[in-house]
């Protein structure tokens, strides 16, 4: 039983919850409205369902491409540890108990809160059913599902607690777009071309001619929509400063934010073995999170922002825990060559 549940944690990926229900935490905090104890445990608990269901549903459709991937054992439908059964029986329980708990929001939600919460998780949750059925099959959906995805989670958050955006929603949306989703799929891009190139994925990194495992150069047109992507990233992050004039924020974007994507930008340039790029992606998920949730400092100040790092990272640690072939477990492939 508990390696069947191990099972399920490592084709719906656990360790990234945490990451997933942040984006509707820090779309709730840009509220009108005010944030419970109890929103952000509901917050984790239907990102818990959908988000493992998601990644079971995309899994299902990565079965080819894992067998050219360097852990192929990542799939436990590949591996004879669930049958195909087990996981879409899974995927429909999930999508059910997102509906469900979507619905039980009229209790206290007016209707036209609920209904915009409908409205919003449609999208959201569409997008990346879409990408899981189809959509890595095209150019511009394999990049920018998880963007559409991510942006409708923001607003879900809004809506949940019973609030409308405010500037900071419009901001994090820009963050999330740039930050959170595309570039995410620009670093598995970069990490998985040559599966994706074997099975017929359209990512950028396949059309740009990128090689698993090969060095960027700065000039590589692929090198540089990474950098694009990240003055975007930056820019959405400046615009917070712009709202709250707080000469303390453009000290941490001057000091840190833009070192720190620009190291980010460096390790992907310097190294190129599948550990670095492991460990790399997991030190841009850190330090663009910590940059993300920084620009709702001039509505909530610094402690909710501090809690949400905690609850990124204690999630990660606690998901990847629970995990038995969590890629991004390190220490699981520390014999591989670096």
């Amino acid at each position: 039983m508990l390696a069947k549940l191990r099972s399920f944690a490592d084709i719906g990926r656990t360790q990234g919850i945490t990451t997933s229900a942040s984006i509707a935490i820090v779309g709730a905090l840009t509220s009108t409205a005010s944030v419970e104890w109890y929103h952000i445990v509901y917050f984790t608990i239907i990102t818990i369902i959908a988000h493992m269901a998601l990644n079971t549903y995309i899994a299902l459709g990565d079965i080819e491409l894992d067998a050219h991937t360097y852990v192929p054992s990542r799939n436990p439908v590949s591996a004879g540890l669930l049958s195909k059964k087990e996981a879409m029986l899974f995927v429909y329980g999930g999508t059910l108990a997102c509906i469900f708990l979507i619905a039980i929001l009229f209790l206290h939600l007016d209707s036209r809160s609920v209904l915009l919460c409908f409205f919003c998780m449609i999208p959201a949750y569409g997008s990346l059913i879409w990408y899981g059925w189809r959509g890595k099959k095209f150019l511009l959906s394999y990049d920018f599902s998880f963007s559409v995805s991510y942006s409708f989670f923001v607003l879900f958050g809004v809506f949940t607690v019973g609030g409308l955006p405010t500037t900071y929603t419009w901001i994090f949306i820009g963050v999330v777009i740039f930050a959170a989703t595309a570039f995410a799929q620009w670093e598995n891009g970069l990490k998985d071309a040559d599966a994706d190139r074997s099975v017929g994925v359209k990512s950028f990194a396949v059309v740009t001619d990128v090689k698993s495992n090969q060095r960027l150069h700065a000039t590589h047109s692929y090198f540089l929509y990474g950098c694009l992507l990240k003055v975007g990233f930056l820019l959405c992050s400046f615009f917070a400063y712009w709202v709250t004039r707080d000469i303390y924020y453009l000290l941490f974007f001057l000091l840190y934010g833009i070192p720190s994507q620009v190291y980010v930008m460096y390790r992907f340039l310097a190294k190129q073995k599948p550990l670095d790029h492991r460990r790399t992606i997991l030190i841009d998920v850190t330090f663009a999170a910590i940059l993300g949730y920084s620009t709702i400092f001039g509505k909530t100040g610094v402690i909710p922002i501090i809690l949400l790092i905690i609850y990124l990272i204690g999630g990660y640690l606690i998901g990847s825990l629970i995990q038995s072939h969590c890629e991004f477990k390190f220490g699981r492939f520390s014999t591989l060559p670096k």
